[in-house]
């Protein structure tokens, strides 16, 4: 039982926490510094949501203010209409899995296919 307790608290380093320290430490991939102190960028997941998604569009679009929406695509493939607008408003669209499963219990092949 100890070395099955070892082994997974060495693959859930190796696997997540050495990564994702490396990437705040030194920039790269998806954490970056901002160039502005006065910056702050919105990010949204989840979505599409009929409802939601489009009152939000509406309040962002009032106030001129631009945002990054991280889709769940089998969401997306539901409602093309609502991704479709937040392309031509000027948001920026990011993927956030086709289904939305954690990725901490995929296997990397999986993360990779969804």
């Amino acid at each position: 039982m100890r070395a099955v307790l070892i082994l997974l608290f060495v693959w859930a380093a190796a696997y997540a926490v050495i990564p994702a320290v490396l990437s705040r430490r030194f920039g790269v991939r998806s954490f970056r510094r901002g160039t502005s102190e006065r910056a702050v960028c919105l990010t949204f997941d989840d979505g599409p949501d009929p409802k939601y998604t489009t009152e939000l569009l509406d309040l962002l679009k009032k106030h001129g203010v631009k945002a990054t929406f991280f889709l769940v695509g089998s969401r997306a493939e539901r409602y093309p209409d609502l991704v479709r607008r937040m392309k031509e408003e000027g948001h920026s669209i990011g993927v956030h899995n086709f289904r939305h499963r954690c990725n901490w219990i995929m296997l990397p092949g999986t993360v990779r296919r969804e």
